[in-house]
């Protein structure tokens, strides 16, 4: 299952208690193209996840994951930072083995 970090957690938090949204917004990834080579994805702030949707919760951080991001992210981490205009940008890395 995806891993978020606490900072990812605080910036989705950000984005949702910030936005006109209600309980249920979260930023929700999916898969916008598929091949063997690996997949592209999309995020987005929405009001709620879609049906099917794996959902993951973290102190008030919401996001929710499409089959196939969900598939493909089983074993990633999330992390976030804000450029220097105050843009969350979001990374995915794989966690190291201890």
């Amino acid at each position: 299952m995806l891993v978020l970090t606490p900072i990812a957690v605080e910036v989705v938090s950000a984005i949702t208690s910030t936005s006109r949204c209600p309980d249920a917004a979260g930023v929700r990834i999916a898969a916008a193209q598929a091949s063997p080579a690996g997949v592209n994805l999309t995020a987005e702030l929405v009001v709620g996840p879609l049906d099917g949707d794996q959902i993951l919760a973290q102190r008030g951080a919401r996001v929710y994951l499409d089959e196939t991001a969900a598939s493909f992210l089983d074993d990633k981490m999330l992390t976030a930072e804000l450029d220097a205009e105050g843009t969350p940008r979001f990374r995915l890395f794989e966690p190291q083995a201890s």
